[in-house]
C-alpha cells in the first residue's frame, strides 16, 4: 500500500510546488483552463493510474500471482492428499510400442511423485491397487511426499507387476473414499490410473455411484488414461468337455473356444495342445473367426494312465499374451463305476443296460455292478458315479433316504419301470409335486400303445425331443425310430384337484405317438434324474406283449448309443476338478480323521509352499466328511499366476494323494475396447465434476511454477507501461 501511495504523494507534491502570481495574461489562461479542466483531469488521472498499475505489476511478479486457484491443488502451495488408484488387472499387460500399459501407468506415478517432491512436506501420498484395495502397501499409505519417498517408490514400482485378475473399480473407489472421509487436508484428490476398458467402466452402476458420491464430497477426481487405442486380440475363453466320464485309455471329447475381441477378421487361427507339459504332434484348426465372435472346436484326447493329468491349449502371440492359453485339470480314473439295481427275476433287465455301458470297458470307460433292491440298503452310493433303478417294486425308507442324499449331493439317477412296479409306492413315497425322486404320478397299470391302422403316414412310437442325448443318431439316413416299438408304458395318473400329477420344472425328453410322456428329466438338488416310463429290456406281459424292442430289436445299436449318452449326461459332476479364476483362493474341506493338516502346494512355476489346514467351524459342512465328523479347511490364496496348482495331501496312514487345480485368466479380460469419454460423462451426469486425461498427455502435471502464464502477461504489460508512461508524462507535464 505504501508503494501504491508513492505516485499519488509525488503527484500531489508536484501540484503544490508552484506559487501563484497574478498578472494580466493569466486571466486569459485561467479562462482557457476552465474550458479544458475536465480533459486535463482525466489525462492526469490516467497517468496516475498507469504509475499505480506499474507498481502493482511489480508487486504481483514478486508475489508470483496465481489467477486460477486450481493450480494450487496439484502439487503447489496447498496442503493436499493425493490418493492414487492403480489398475493392475490383466488387461494392463496389453503391449505398447515400448513396454506395456502397466509400465506407462507406473511412469505416470513417478511423474506425480517427482513433481510433489519439489515442495516437500506439503503433500501426502497414498497408493491403492485395484486388485486388492483393502491391502495397504507398506510405506505407501498417507506418506509425506519427499525425495526419499520418490527413491523408495521407484524401487517398489520396478518390481511391481500387473496381476492376471479381473478388478472392480467401484471397490477401489469406495476404499479411497473411506480413506479420505476424515482427512483434513486443504485439497483431497483421487487419481485413477488405468487403461479404462469398456467392460470395467461403462454400465458399471456401482462405479458411477461412487464417482458421484466423491464429487459431492468435494473430492477432486482425475481419471488418467494409459492406453490410447484398442488392439486386436484373441483369447482362449473355454477349455473343458465331459471330463467326468474320462477313463484310462478311453478317448474323451474336449472342447475349446476362442473369441475374437477385435474389429477385424482373424484368419488361420490354430491352437497347440499340451498334455502333462508335452506338446501333441497336431494342431487344432479354428480357421477364420469373425470380429466379435467365438468359435468352438471339439477334439478327442486319450489319457493312458489312471491319475491326475494336465491339459493346456495355446494360440499364437498377440497384443495380450496372458489370455492366449487356458488350462484344464482332469483326474482320470481306471473306470467309472455304475450301480444297476434290478427288481426283475434274476435281474435279467439289468444286463441290457450293462451290456450297453460296459460291453468293453476299455472302449466305454464304464464298469457296472448289478444288485437287487435289498442290496441297496447296504451299498455305499458315494462310490458310484451313476445309479440305475430298473423295474424296482418298492424301496425301504432308509434306501429312499440314501438315494435322496446321493442325488442331492450331485449323483445321477435313472428310473426304468416294468411289470414288478407297484404304482402306489411310487405315487406315495417317491413322488412329490414340489420336488422328489420320481417326477410323476403314474396310472394303476401300463397302457397299450394305440396305433391307428388307417393312418396315411406311419408315425414312430418313440418321438424324441431336441436334446443332446439323441443327437448322435437323430440325423442319420437310417430311419432308426421306425425300428423301435414301445408297446407298453405307464401313463400319467389322472390329475386331481388337490394334487398335481407331475413335478414342477420337469423336462419331457421324448414322448409316444399320442404325445404321452415317455422319457422325462428333472433336477433334484445338485443331481439330475431321468425317468423312462417303459421297461429297459424286452419284458413280456401275461398276454405275451413285449413292452419294447429297443434293447434287442433291429434298432438295438441305438439303445447302446442312447445309454452311453445318457450316462455321460447324468454322471455326477461334483467330483470334477474345479477351474478357478486367477486370484481366487483355492479352498477345500477334508475329513480330519483321514487327512493330516500338513499340505504341500506346488505352483505353476514349480515353487513349493507348505501350509497348515485349520479346523472347520462348527457350522461348516465337510465336503468329504459325514455329519458330525470333524473336518479341516485348506485355503491357499497365492493363485494369481495362471496354470496348474498341485496339492499334495498326506493321509493319516502316511499315504500321499495328488490333486490338481486349474487356474485361468478371467475370460472377459480379453476385451480391450477403450472407454468412450463422452459415454462415461453422460452416464455420470452434468453434476459430477471430473477430469479425464488422455494417454501420453502430461500437461496436467505441473512441471513449471504455477502462474507462469500470468507472469509472462504481466511482464508484457509492464514493458508497455514503461514505454507509454514517459511519453504520456512528457505530454502532460507542467511547464514552469
Amino acid at each position: 500500500m505504501l508503494l501504491v501511495a508513492a505516485p499519488i504523494i509525488i503527484h500531489l507534491i508536484n501540484r503544490m510546488r508552484y506559487r501563484r502570481v497574478r498578472f494580466a495574461a493569466m486571466e486569459f489562461l485561467l479562462s482557457s483552463q476552465k474550458k479544458n479542466r475536465r480533459r486535463v483531469l482525466i489525462e492526469q488521472l490516467l497517468l496516475l493510474l498507469m504509475r499505480v498499475l506499474m507498481v502493482l505489476i511489480v508487486v504481483a511478479l514478486i508475489a508470483r500471482l496465481i489467477i486460477d486457484p486450481n493450480q494450487l491443488s496439484l502439487f503447489q502451495g496447498a496442503k493436499s492428499h493425493h490418493v492414487v488408484i492403480l489398475d493392475d488387472s490383466v488387461s494392463m499387460q496389453d503391449r505398447l510400442a515400448e513396454g506395456t500399459v502397466f509400465d506407462e501407468a507406473k511412469g505416470v506415478i513417478r511423474r506425480l511423485v517427482a513433481e510433489g517432491a519439489k515442495t516437500p512436506r506439503s503433500q501426502v501420498f497414498t497408493l491403492i491397487l485395484m486388485s486388492d484395495p483393502e491391502k495397504t502397501l507398506s510405506g505407501l499409505s498417507e506418506t509425506d511426499i519427499t525425495e526419499d519417498l520418490l527413491v523408495e517408490l521407484s524401487e517398489r514400482l520396478d518390481v511391481l507387476a500387473a496381476t492376471h485378475q479381473a478388478v472392480d473399480p467401484a471397490k477401489a473407489l469406495q476404499r479411497a473414499q473411506e480413506r479420505l472421509a476424515e482427512d483434513r487436508s486443504a485439497v483431497r484428490q483421487i487419481h485413477v490410473i488405468s487403461d479404462f476398458r469398456n467392460s470395467d467402466w461403462i454400465d458399471n452402476k456401482s462405479a458411477a455411484s461412487v464417482l458421484t458420491s466423491l464429487s459431492k464430497a468435494n473430492i477432486k477426481l482425475n481419471l488418467v488414461k494409459c492406453a490410447s487405442e484398442s488392439h486386436e486380440n484373441l483369447s482362449v475363453t473355454e477349455l473343458g468337455g465331459r471330463v467326468e466320464v474320462a477313463a484310462a485309455g478311453v478317448p474323451v471329447t474336449l472342447e475349446a473356444t476362442i473369441r475374437n475381441w477385435g474389429t477385424r477378421v482373424a484368419e488361420d487361427v490354430r491352437a497347440d495342445l499340451f498334455i502333462n507339459g508335452s506338446r501333441l504332434p497336431r494342431t487344432i484348426d479354428f480357421q477364420t473367426i469373425p470380429a466379435g465372435e467365438s468359435i468352438t472346436r471339439s477334439f478327442d484326447v486319450v489319457f493312458p494312465t489312471a491319475e491326475p493329468h494336465q491339459v493346456k491349449l495355446t494360440i499364437r502371440e498377440d497384443s495380450l499374451e496372458a489370455d492366449n492359453q487356458r488350462f484344464l485339470a482332469i483326474d482320470v480314473p481306471e473306470q467309472n463305476p455304475v450301480l444297476i439295481i434290478d427288481g426283475s427275476p434274476a435281474t435279467e433287465q439289468a444286463f441290457y443296460v450293462a451290456d450297453a455301458l460296459a460291453a468293453n470297458t476299455s472302449v466305454t470307460g464304464f464298469a457296472t455292478s448289478i444288485q437287487t433292491p435289498e442290496d441297496l440298503r447296504r451299498t455305499p452310493l458315494e462310490n458310484y458315479d451313476l445309479v440305475y433303478l430298473i423295474n424296482v417294486p418298492e424301496l425301504a425308507p432308509d434306501a429312499v433316504a440314501a438315494l435322496e442324499d446321493y442325488v442331492q449331493g450331485g449323483g445321477g439317477l435313472v428310473w426304468y419301470l416294468g411289470d414288478a412296479v407297484r404304482p402306489a409306492f411310487y405315487n406315495e413315497k417317491v413322488f412329490n409335486p414340489e420336488s422328489g425322486l420320481f417326477p410323476v404320478r403314474i396310472g394303476a397299470a401300463p397302457r397299450l400303445t394305440d396305433r391307428p391302422v388307417s393312418a396315411a403316414t406311419v408315425q414312430p412310437d418313440l418321438v424324441p425331443g431336441d436334446h443332446p442325448i439323441f443327437k448322435l443318431f437323430s440325423n442319420v439316413d437310417v430311419p432308426i425310430y421306425d425300428l423301435i416299438f414301445v408297446n407298453l408304458a405307464y401313463p400319467l395318473a389322472e390329475k386331481l384337484e388337490s394334487q398335481a400329477n407331475i413335478t414342477k420344472d420337469v423336462n419331457v425328453l421324448a414322448t409316444l405317438r399320442q404325445d404321452q410322456p415317455l422319457i422325462l428329466e428333472h433336477q433334484y438338488g445338485k443331481g439330475k434324474i431321468v425317468t423312462c416310463l417303459t421297461a429297459a429290456g424286452p419284458l413280456m406281459n401275461p398276454e405275451g406283449v413285449i413292452w419294447t424292442n429297443w434293447a434287442n430289436g433291429p434298432g438295438s445299436f441305438s439303445f447302446a448309443v442312447f445309454q452311453l449318452e445318457l450316462a455321460k449326461h447324468l454322471v455326477r459332476s461334483d467330483r470334477t476338478l474345479p477351474q478357478l479364476e486367477s486370484g481366487k483362493p483355492l479352498a477345500i474341506n477334508l475329513n480330519q480323521a483321514f487327512y493330516a493338516p500338513d499340505v504341500e502346494v506346488i505352483s505353476p512355476n514349480d515353487q513349493i509352499n507348505r501350509i497348515q489346514a485349520t479346523p472347520s467351524s462348527s457350522e461348516d459342512d465337510g465336503e468329504e466328511g459325514a455329519a458330525d465328523v470333524p473336518t479341516i479347511d485348506v485355503v491357499y490364496k497365492e493363485t494369481d499366476q495362471p496354470g496348474i496348482y498341485e496339492l499334495v495331501l498326506s493321509t493319516t496312514e502316511q499315504q500321499r494323494e495328488r490333486r490338481l487345480y486349474a487356474v485361468n485368466v478371467p475370460a472377459d479380460e480379453g476385451s480391450l475396447a477403450i472407454m468412450n469419454d463422452e459415454a462415461l460423462l453422460q452416464e455420470l451426469g452434468p453434476d459430477v465434476d471430473i477430469e479425464i486425461q488422455q494417454a501420453g498427455s502430461f500437461d496436467w502435471i505441473r512441471n513449471e511454477s504455477p502462474g507462469s502464464e500470468v507472469r509472462w502477461l504481466l511482464l508484457i504489460v509492464l514493458a508497455l507501461l514503461c514505454i507509454a508512461e514517459p511519453m504520456l508524462a512528457s505530454r502532460l507535464s507542467y511547464v514552469t
